[in-house]
């Protein structure tokens, strides 16, 4: 089921409910991660980890799912970006060259983006199942570059020494903003015990997805 609102209503709650139930997932999608959409979807998350019986993971996998939905809300603006000015995304010196200004001009254009995301479909979704494994899956239908993904891999090998965010403030990537999302993710699972495996990226030609992955036999030990 594919359920795109403003706000949570009582029908994603019903249907978030009956998902669990029945060991199906929901697909839940924005074009934009607006405050509100933000909002929604932390409270779908509550709810869903409230129907799982879990709720004490709300404060760890909050923080997880924010970096996840807005990095991928990023990444959809940015091939607007790119293209409007005729910059080569693959092109390692284009990149480096959009990256210095890009975040500002996002900050300074939201309804700009918003509109053209919603015009070129290019969509954030948060897919959530819980069978054997809790999964949580944040996903947007464009295609991470090989140096994007390379930075990734990068950024969860060094995190792999860091146990607080102060281990991690003055080794970042400064290509990327701040650098500190998907680190923030993994310190996050590594506070519950959760190897940095549990975080997976996958890309498609059409499709960037990051899913976190909790077996519901380590909840138990947790």
């Amino acid at each position: 089921m594919k359920v795109d609102n403003k706000v949570i209503s009582e029908a994603d709650i019903e249907s978030i409910k009956a998902a669990v139930q029945s060991r199906k997932p929901v697909d839940f999608f924005c074009y934009t991660l607006t405050p509100e959409q933000k909002d929604r979807f932390l409270k779908i998350l509550k709810v869903f980890l409230q129907e799982c019986n879990q709720e004490y993971l709300f404060n760890y996998l909050s923080y997880c799912l924010f970096e996840l939905l807005d990095n991928a809300s990023k990444a959809n603006a940015k091939r607007i970006y790119f293209k409007e000015h005729s910059l080569n995304i693959n092109d390692e010196n284009d990149y480096k060259h959009g990256m210095k200004e890009f975040k500002e001009t996002l900050d300074e254009n939201a309804l700009h983006y918003e509109t053209e995301l919603e015009a070129g479909k290019l969509e954030v979704h948060l897919l959530l199942s819980a069978d054997d494994v809790i999964s949580i899956t944040v996903s947007n239908n464009t295609k991470i570059t090989e140096s994007e993904y390379k930075r990734i891999k990068e950024k969860i090998e060094k995190t792999k020494v860091y146990n607080t965010m102060a281990d991690a403030i003055n080794d970042i990537d400064q290509t990327e903003g701040s650098g500190l999302g998907i680190i923030t993710v993994l310190i996050m699972l590594k506070k519950l015990g959760l190897a940095s495996d549990h975080l997976q990226f996958q890309t498609t030609d059409t499709e960037t997805i990051a899913t976190i992955e909790i077996p519901k036999d380590t909840l138990e030990e947790l």
